[in-house]
């Protein structure tokens, strides 16, 4: 709870004030006379289209309260004696004259102000009674984001405008749905709860009648929040939604020095650590791949922040985040010393880490330690089966960015959804973590023969004939997903829990986890002999080692063990009971709970005894208590003569017209008593599930394996789902230099999106490296030559995931690397051009590429002039033919001078073009296109640019001129060419006495 680190959006950005930077005394000066609301400008970014309109206040006191607070200085501030005139119905404090500071702060404010010194980058939510109150800025931010009422009152400890605090409050019932909301606006919030009740301080405390002692449980943003102690609303809310946002977010910790960057990435909803380190160029190319799959939202950079202001900048309009932080570059040693501490009970794993890897992953891990703490996750590096790397030349192809956002493989153009994506298309999963596997699948296809050749003999073995466990298990997956449980997601929830002494797992949760892992369980149980034959027979080794961790995980009974400890029925009661009720004390006798329970009884067992005396007292034998408003053991009376039979030692808690409702000294002696075991219940019930949680957590491993289990399956059914569509082929793999034959394939997305399979125009690919390495593709704009390269591309993608493709047959070799160059785009935030975009991509791919790249660049040299332009792309692809890799190339241009390549690399290179029919109509100077969209032999010259513009509506006359230019622009073009072929020919006989054969012959074929 340190100072703010650098970076941290802090609470002053939403105000914009112009405050001097002299000393404290001119800056509260300036704060007391300036109107602190902020601009209405500023205000814009809290506008939100489902904002909550309005808070109803409840009436619902928990049992631990009493109908009053027990506290002078507490109900002072919830009722200011004074408050400023509102100017233009919403100021705060107005523009009001300031007077000398001569009130006197509440306990409760002084207790405000000591926090937030401390947290002045966070917006502090602090339990009052039954409510969560903002101060001073605090609120004025709450209020704006939340849509609620706002108290109006001093803005900060200087503005004396007003004798108490601005506040606005919300119930405690609703804390993490209106704590979503302020996170999704990029603030960092701190919750400081009330650590005592009422019935205890009075009982414990040595200052019976002081301020009620409160602490900092939990800090929150947008990607460390996990919806902790959020009680789902019903069977289908267990915890935030995935799709919300933040949830899911990875956190980035960037060491970039030179050309070496080593990055380390954690998502704390899922305990998932990414790292890598490899080499970069002054672009950051590498780098901006790795963020581009993370999609990060929270971004730490170590080392000196200027140095890091074109990283700052970059990371910025990749990632879209605000929440960029720089830290200061330690020394190696500070670093080692920091993860030595961190594991000090753990030093195993702490070696681990220090002998495995290099110092640029170790500075990434000692500070997402330190970051980490603060929000009580950085135990997730206690797993370190959880850390995995992002890139394995050795293992995974080599997507760059610009290949991503070029195939749309996770994001399309059009408005940046996954529908009409690569991934989209894979995605039948029906279970969160699925979803998650399957999303790394994709991200990073594999390199190796073997581990593909298991995933398509996985579809193979899944959809042969009819298998009864694999049809149960597929039902107990879909059952699954309709719980809305995320399986993974709660086992690191209760592994921050256990590690912490936080809860950040409620009991619905907890139960309905251990539950779901019970059925699959006994699911894989009742199947085990099956399972084995199925083991047996599958010729899939990724399928065999998944069943085999079935087999060995199956004859567990921990979670059945753990599962008996609670009572189901206590869940669907109200949160009180749900604390006391949750364990069945038969299987899970703790002395805590057991020894209060017997005393509430007795307690209880007294005030019936009481009851029994006032009948006979008040001559009244079928009285019984009352509660209102949760104050319980009341006795009512109507108002009138029954009032005077009422002892005058009685205490009047409340009443109404027409009736009135006392205690009785004895009864007010005996529910004060029952008030403190309820309360000193319900601290021991949380002791007891603490310790619960850390019996689970002992089992994480296995009962990790158990979700790897169904997350490995359910992307096994995803791709068996999408591999059964009509059409689709298996892909015959080679180890050979990489090669693609591929009959009539079909592009996958186009094709779903489309209404049927026979709409689409199929198309051939063959290229080998002695056979057609280099196509050059022409042909007219809008003829489907960019959709045939993605095609060629998004088929080789999903054959090495391990998929099935859409074609009649198949056989490719392994890629390593698909390099794309595509689209005409500036990049104004970079300052780079739209030419500059171009070659610098060329250059990246030029570098990058190896003897097993597929290359694909599209319409290279159209940034600039066309003679230009014709230069560069003749040299980058004279350069792609004869460089020692020989890599695969696919290449669409617009300049039919290119088509000489295949003259001079006969078999190496080819010319094609997209097919096409000229429809010539009466009175019409130019022909309508037909676009064929197949795969043609040779070059085409024109690109009818003409027709576009008409199909674009351009107007008639405006296309009809450009035709005429068209027209003059060739004549001229032809008669010049005629000339230099004149001139040239007026030299021949002139020198046909004189030169040689061979020399003639040269000169003839310059004319021709």
């Amino acid at each position: 709870m340190g100072t703010k680190s650098k970076g941290q959006p802090c609470i002053s950005e939403f105000f914009k004030k112009k405050e001097t930077k002299k000393d404290g005394d001119q800056k509260c000066q300036k704060a007391s006379t300036q109107n602190t609301e902020p601009k209405n400008h500023n205000l814009k970014a809290f506008e939100h289209g489902s904002s909550i309109q309005s808070v109803k206040k409840t009436s619902t006191i928990p049992l631990q309260e009493k109908h009053k607070i027990n506290d002078e200085e507490e109900q002072a501030q919830a009722y200011p004696s004074k408050r400023p005139k509102q100017q233009n119905g919403n100021s705060v404090s107005g523009n009001s004259k300031s007077k000398p500071d001569t009130r006197k702060l509440t306990p409760l404010e002084k207790q405000f102000l000591e926090l937030k010194a401390n947290n002045k980058d966070k917006v502090l939510a602090i339990q009052v009674g039954y409510k969560y109150k903002f101060f001073c800025e605090d609120a004025v931010i709450a209020s704006k984001v939340l849509n609620i009422v706002l108290v109006p009152g001093a803005n900060n400890s200087c503005d004396t405008s007003s004798d108490r605090f601005a506040y606005c409050s919300i119930p405690d019932n609703r804390l993490h749905i209106h704590l979503r909301r302020l996170l999704s606006y990029g603030l960092k919030v701190g919750v400081v709860k009330q650590m005592e009740t009422a019935s205890i301080k009075s009982v414990e405390s040595d200052n019976k009648s002081g301020l009620f002692v409160r602490e900092m449980t939990g800090v929150y943003t947008k990607a460390t929040y996990l919806g902790d102690e959020d009680p789902p609303r019903n069977q289908n809310d267990i915890s935030m939604n995935e799709d919300d946002e933040g949830v899911g977010d990875y956190i980035v910790c960037i060491d970039a020095s030179d050309k070496k960057v080593g990055i380390v990435a954690v998502q704390p909803a899922t305990g998932d650590i990414i790292y890598d380190t490899f080499d970069d160029d002054s672009a950051r190319n590498e780098l901006e791949t790795r963020l581009i799959f993370l999609n990060p939202s929270e971004i730490i950079i170590i080392g000196d922040e200027e140095a890091n202001i074109g990283l700052k900048k970059m990371v910025n309009i990749i990632t879209k985040s605000g929440n960029v932080i720089s830290k200061k570059r330690k020394s190696e040693s500070d670093y080692r010393s920091s993860i030595n501490t961190f594991f000090s009970k753990s030093e195993d794993i702490g070696q681990y880490y220090l002998l495995k890897f290099p110092s640029n992953i170790l500075s990434c891990i000692s500070e997402l330690l330190e970051y980490l703490q603060e929000f009580k996750l950085s135990n997730m590096f206690l797993i370190k089966d959880n850390m995995s790397s992002f890139s394995n030349a050795k293992k995974y192809m080599h997507l760059p960015g610009s290949t991503l956002q070029a195939l749309e493989v996770f994001q399309n153009s059009t408005d940046y959804s996954t529908k009409g994506t690569l991934f989209w298309l894979l995605d039948y999963t029906k279970t969160k973590m699925g979803k998650r596997l399957l999303k790394k699948w994709v991200a990073m296809p594999l390199v190796s023969r073997n581990l593909i050749q298991d995933r398509l003999d996985a579809i193979d073995d899944l959809s042969r004939g009819y298998n009864n466990f694999i049809d149960s298990l597929k039902n107990k997956i879909v059952k699954l997903s309709r719980t809305g449980l995320d399986l993974e997601k709660s086992l690191i929830k209760v592994h921050y829990s256990s590690s912490h002494n936080v809860s950040k797992i409620d009991k619905k949760e907890i139960y309905l986890l251990l539950l779901n892992l019970d059925e699959i369980s006994s699911l894989f149980r009742s199947f085990s002999s099956q399972i084995a034959l199925f083991k047996d027979s599958v010729t899939s080794r990724l399928l065999e080692d998944i069943l085999q961790d079935i087999l060995d995980i199956s004859e567990s009974t921990t979670v059945e063990k753990l599962l008996k400890y609670i009572t189901p029925s206590a869940l669907d009661n109200n949160q009180f009971e749900q604390k006391v009720y949750f364990f069945n004390l038969q299987n899970y006798p703790d002395e805590g709970i057991l020894s209060e329970l017997e005393k509430i009884k007795d307690i209880e067992k007294k005030l019936d005894e009481e009851l029994e005396k006032i009948r006979v007292q008040l001559n009244r034998p079928h009285l019984n208590y009352v509660t209102n408003l949760k104050d319980a053991y009341l006795i009512e009376v109507r108002n009138g003569k029954m009032i005077n039979d009422i002892p005058s030692d009685w205490i009047k808690i409340n009443g109404t017209k027409t009736v009135s409702r006392f205690r009785s000294p004895e009864v007010t002696k005996l529910y004060k008593e029952l008030q403190y075991h309820n309360d000193t219940l319900l601290r021991n019930c949380d002791i007891a599930y603490g310790r619960f949680l850390k019996e689970v957590d002992e089992n994480y491993a296995s009962l990790k394996t158990l979700s790897d289990v169904i997350a490995r399956f359910d992307c096994l059914f995803s791709l068996c789902d999408l591999s059964s569509s009509y059409g689709y082929s298996k892909p015959s793999l080679t180890d050979s230099f990489s090669s693609i034959m591929i009959e009539k394939g079909r592009h996958p997305i186009i094709e779903k999106l489309g209404s049927s399979t026979q709409g689409y125009i199929a198309n051939d690919i063959h290229m080998s490296k002695d056979n057609n390495r280099v196509l050059i593709i022409t042909g007219p704009n809008m003829g489907g030559k960019s959709s045939y390269v993605k095609q060629v591309a998004l088929l080789i993608l999903m054959a090495q995931i391990g998929c099935y493709i859409p074609c009649d047959k198949a056989t490719i070799g392994i890629f390593d690397s698909i390099f794309v160059r595509m689209g005409a785009k500036d990049d104004i935030l970079r300052n780079k051009s739209t030419f500059m975009t171009e070659l610098q991509e060329c250059s990246n791919i030029i570098r990058s590429m190896t003897s097993r790249s597929l290359i694909i660049l599209d319409e290279l040299g159209r940034g600039t002039g066309t003679n230009d332009g014709i230069a560069i792309a003749f040299s980058v692809l004279n350069y792609l033919i004869e460089n020692p890799a020989k890599p695969l190339t696919l290449f669409i241009t617009h300049f039919p001078s290119l088509h000489v390549f295949e003259q001079n690399y006969i078999g190496i290179v080819s010319n094609y073009h997209m097919g096409y029919v000229e429809n010539y109509k009466k009175d019409q100077e130019f022909p309508e296109i037909l676009f064929l969209y197949n795969l043609v032999k040779g070059v085409v010259s024109k690109s009818y640019g003409l027709n576009v513009a008409n199909l674009a509506g351009i107007p008639n006359s405006i296309v009809r001129y450009a035709f005429q230019k068209a027209e003059d622009m060739r004549k001229e073009k032809e008669e010049l060419n005629l000339l230099k072929v004149i001139s040239k020919l007026k030299v021949v006989p002139q020198q046909a006495h004189d030169e040689s054969k061979a020399q003639l012959e040269e000169i003839f074929n310059s004319i021709q």
